[in-house]
């Protein structure tokens, strides 16, 4: 076995035996799609009822609420929380990989055997990605293609897998900013001395990311596959640049106190 997938394994154990960890992830999709979920079905059963859904339109009206503006907003709103799940909870476990063996003394352990700081770092971001890229596919892949197949929301399907770019948002461009953001984190653990101090960076890079993967992986999907995939390769390269400067950054004192 390759050295990095015996770093990948180990953290993946490591991430099972928290299972409140685990259990929050989860729990942070099914309240937002069980949130937003409620919302689209309580609209599409008001727009098979014609007097109560002009009803609702004076009423958003009074607000200065379109009915269709709000759909676009909401579907929006939904599309970027679970996709940007993704690379947040990534980020979060790999901002800290670094700093759990330091903490617990394996570092010194994992400095000595044969591996390379480059396949140490590929690993804890590998490891750091399997939990939440399986709770993606479940949970994203699962809840768009049911709430897809609304009436209401027909008109936005192309953001509930009804089109050939959301797919590769879904399976590439997503896992893809996930590993650029999640190598950041993991680097950021490695030069950092204290959880506060990484946490505070990788925050910060969350924050800054957030919003263009959010806007590219969404918003974006109705220009077509060819801006999924060069935003997904240019994340790709941006994991593997951010790796290999790392790697390079790391100094031969990384498992010192």
């Amino acid at each position: 076995m390759r050295a990095f997938l015996q770093v990948a394994r180990t953290e993946v154990l490591e991430h099972k035996r928290q299972p409140w960890m685990v259990f929050i992830l989860a729990a942070n999709y099914v309240i937002w799609i069980g949130t937003f979920g409620a919302l689209f079905v309580v609209l599409d059963r008001l727009s098979s009822q014609p007097e109560r859904l002009a009803t609702l339109r004076q009423q958003m009206q009074v607000f200065g609420f379109a009915i269709d503006a709000f759909l676009q907003l909401a579907t929006s709103t939904f599309g970027s929380l679970l996709f940007t799940n993704l690379p947040l909870f990534v980020a979060i476990m790999s901002g800290t990989s670094v700093l759990h063996d330091r903490e617990c003394g394996t570092m010194p352990f994992l400095m000595l055997a044969p591996i390379t700081r480059q396949e140490l770092l590929i690993g804890k971001l590998v490891g750091a990605m399997v939990i939440p890229l399986e709770f993606h596919l479940l949970f994203v892949g699962t809840s768009s293609l049911l709430l897809g197949r609304l009436e209401v929301l027909l008109p936005f399907a192309h953001k509930f897998g009804a089109s050939p770019a959301w797919w590769v948002a879904f399976l590439i461009g997503a896992p893809a900013s996930a590993a650029f953001v999640g190598a950041l984190g993991a680097v950021i653990s490695a030069l950092s001395r204290d959880v506060r101090t990484s946490m505070q960076y990788t925050s910060f890079f969350i924050g800054l990311l957030s919003l263009g993967i959010g806007f590219a992986l969404v918003d974006a999907i109705t220009e077509g596959v060819e801006l999924q995939l060069a935003f997904a390769g240019g994340c790709g390269i941006a994991a593997m640049l951010t790796l290999l400067i790392g790697a390079r950054l790391i100094s031969k004192d990384v498992c010192s106190p």
